[in-house]
């Protein structure tokens, strides 16, 4: 049976690999939700070029929904907007890319069982390395967008993830204690091209945010490129 279902979507490189997993399953995506925080210290959802999503779902040809982040609790409109879908378009659950997170995953799947929603996490405890390696493999296009761990320096914003800067950072995890895939909030991620994607994203304009000792990557202009071949 067909399972119908919204993925939060944050832009970044687990979320879009969720929808790529649940595509090949045969799974019917009904629309990607994307949060966005009010301030870059949300602990819950991915803050770094939300807005720019819209670009990733035209890409996709997937429905779209944005709901602003509330600063009192973040999941309230969240939940609101998923009690619609469900409502509206009929959806039985809400997919993440939550790799280690317990902190995110305790909270959606509570919040999931509030409105009679199942949560699913494809990619819930996979090994990193591993996810690393499906991410190389199938061709996904992963600028770094957001740094905030010892060993991360301003150099890595903006950066096209290529395979000798996934070394870099397997030596960092191993060094600092980096999670590989950056779930505890170390880095983020924007992808521009993936091989389920219509057209590719250019990043035409950008500039960096940088504290010290944490930044992140500022896309200010972007748009959507026919891709080779088609």
């Amino acid at each position: 049976m067909t399972q119908r279902v919204a993925v939060l979507f944050s832009g970044g490189k687990d979320s879009t690999y969720t929808v790529w997993l649940l595509q090949h399953q045969g799974w019917d995506i009904a629309s990607l939700v994307t949060v966005k925080p009010d301030a870059p210290d949300s602990w819950m959802f991915h803050y770094p070029n939300a807005e720019w999503t819209h670009l990733q779902a035209e890409a996709m040809e997937l429905p779209h929904r944005v709901i602003e982040g509330g600063k009192d609790d973040e999941l309230t409109d969240l939940q609101e907007a998923l009690a619609t879908e469900k409502r509206e378009l009929g959806i039985v659950g809400v997919a993440t890319g939550a790799v280690a997170s317990d902190y995110q995953k305790v909270r959606f799947d509570n919040m999931c069982d509030t409105i009679g929603l199942k949560s699913y996490s494809p990619l819930w405890h996979k090994t990193p390395g591993l996810l690393v390696d499906d991410l190389k493999k199938t061709g996904f296009q992963i600028i770094m967008t957001g740094v905030a761990a010892e060993g991360l320096d301003e150099t890595w914003l903006g950066r096209e993830l290529t395979d000798e800067d996934w070394i870099g950072l397997a030596r960092l995890s191993k060094r600092h204690g980096i999670h590989l895939t950056g779930e505890g909030g170390e880095y983020e991620t924007f992808v521009v091209d993936a091989p389920f994607f219509k057209k590719t994203i250019r990043i035409e304009k950008s500039k960096t945010v940088w504290d010290g000792q944490a930044g992140r990557l500022v896309i200010e202009e972007a748009s959507l490129r026919d891709k080779l071949g088609n």
